[in-house]
């Protein structure tokens, strides 16, 4: 994206043919709509008497946050100050004062004073979000005077402002934020929190609610800011988790919630809670999955099933279909979450390339992926005990209980494991591929040798584990590491 003064954009839109137009937003990476723009001419001809050229200098128009998909309609970047305007047709006071707000948390990370206003065209007015949050309106020449004493930092690459790891807030990883309130959800995810939160208030008998999405779409925040949400209204909420308990959840606990481990199930009377939360609900097992279906029909609570069919670790648990028998269920209200919001494209483009060596796509960098290639399991464990534990999460596969696996002769005990990190999500993550994957003739990622758990799946399970930063390393594969090249070149 390119900045550009805000009166040329006006007067492009006046006069310039609609083709010419569009190839001159395109160039500056801008997509507004045209009553937007309208609004803009607007509040320019409102500051016109209070305002010089040059004011109109070194905007930002549109510009989304990488991964997050957060929206502003103008930034300007100083060297001591951000300023963030707005542009309404018609909003209400209460409307304006959310998305300021929200603006607000986006931008502060810099560390600079953040100047939050709105302008409604209706109304001709302009408000300015003050530092205690309170709305309140000012006038034309306050905002001139805002612009004329900013000292504009000449920003090349907006996107380098803005670190999209700093706002993904996890509840596992990221707890004391979770539970202080410092997050936002998509528009995407309040949506369907807000059907839920309506669904849970029905009157009928019982409710069942399904929440799906590939990894990165949010599943867990969602399904744990409707937890936070009922239990800040007092009701009585129970969290399952089909898997052993991490920190973050202990955590959780500690804080007043009841989130319980699935192997726990049977100590627990479903029928004590206003509403079940089962997440991570591909791996529970079906005769646990009858006894909750069973349980909530028998009273007035109800149930969301919370889950990614794809991302089951045991051929058992693929086996099972859960979520063939989770549709089954009668008047089961399904939502999907389909934006994805916490693997970055360059990540995501590299995993669907990797899983599948037939696919090219278009990869728009490589900088946050690291190869390395070894030899022997010694020295790739040996080389994995050097990276810095607070940059580089190194997961490794579940083995089995009963057999020894050839991973285990490059796996540290100490690291977590696929099932160890379900639902969490890291900055850094190194993930090792051993001389058994291969690909087959149809291009698909396989495994040749033994193991109890499908390492295809625990391999996506922990590569998708990352926010920001992959490590590969490569153990006696020259297959896999020529296709990572192609990959990241």
């Amino acid at each position: 994206m390119r900045y550009i003064n805000i009166l040329s954009l006006v007067e492009a839109y006046r006069h310039l043919d609609g083709e010419v137009y569009k190839k001159y937003l395109k160039h500056h990476g801008i997509c507004l709509k045209n009553e937007e723009i309208e609004d803009l001419e607007s509040l320019l001809e409102s500051m016109h008497s209070a305002s010089n050229m040059n004011d109109f200098n070194w905007f930002f128009v549109g510009y989304k946050i990488p991964q997050i998909g957060k929206e502003f309609d103008l930034l300007r970047f100083g060297r001591d100050s951000i300023i963030n305007l707005e542009l309404k047709s018609a909003s209400t006071p209460e409307n304006i004062n959310k998305q300021l707000k929200r603006n607000r948390y986006y931008l502060s990370y810099m560390g600079k004073e953040v100047h939050n206003l709105t302008y409604v065209s209706r109304d001709n007015k302009l408000y300015i979000l003050d530092r205690e949050n309170e709305l309140s309106e000012v006038d034309f020449s306050y905002l001139g005077d805002l612009l004329r004493n900013q000292k504009v930092d000449y920003i090349e690459n907006i996107d380098e402002l803005f670190n999209p790891s700093s706002y993904l807030v996890s509840p596992f990883n990221s707890t004391a934020k979770f539970i202080e309130g410092c997050y936002f959800l998509t528009a995407q995810q309040e949506d369907i929190k807000c059907q839920v939160m309506q669904s849970l208030l029905d009157k009928r008998r019982y409710n069942f609610i399904s929440i799906t999405g590939s990894a990165g779409t949010g599943k867990t925040l969602l399904v744990y800011d409707i937890v936070k949400t009922l239990n800040e209204e007092n009701k009585n909420p129970l969290l399952i988790h089909c898997g052993n308990l991490n920190e973050g959840q202990h955590s959780l606990n500690i804080n007043g919630w009841v989130i319980i481990p699935i192997k726990h199930l049977e100590s627990y009377n479903l029928l004590e809670y206003d509403a079940v939360i089962i997440d991570e609900a591909q791996r529970i097992y079906p005769n646990q999955l009858d006894k909750v279906i069973e349980q909530i029909k028998q009273g007035t609570g109800s149930c969301i099933f919370s889950y990614d069919k794809v991302q089951t670790l045991a051929k058992s648990e693929e086996n099972n279909d859960i979520d063939s028998k989770i549709k089954e269920i009668n008047q089961i209200y399904t939502y999907i979450l389909s934006e994805k919001i916490r693997t970055n494209k360059e990540i995501s483009t590299f995993i669907k390339m990797l899983f599948n060596s037939k696919r090219n796509l278009p990869n728009p960098s490589n900088t946050n992926i690291e190869l390395n290639y070894f030899k022997s399991p010694e020295s790739a464990k040996e080389y994995l005990e050097t990276l810095d534990k607070c940059e580089w999460e190194v997961l490794r596969f579940t083995p089995s209980q009963h057999n020894s696996e050839y991973h285990e002769k490059y796996s540290d005990v100490t690291k977590k494991t696929s099932h160890k990190v379900i639902g969490q999500e890291f900055d850094g993550v190194a993930v090792i591929i051993d001389k058994y994957f291969s690909y087959n003739e149809y291009g698909k990622l396989i495994y040749r040798g033994r193991a109890y758990y499908d390492p295809e799946k625990m391999l996506f399970q922990n590569i998708t584990r990352t926010r920001k930063k992959l490590k590969l390393v490569v153990i006696d594969n020259e297959e896999i590491l020529a296709r990572c090249m192609v990959i990241v070149q």
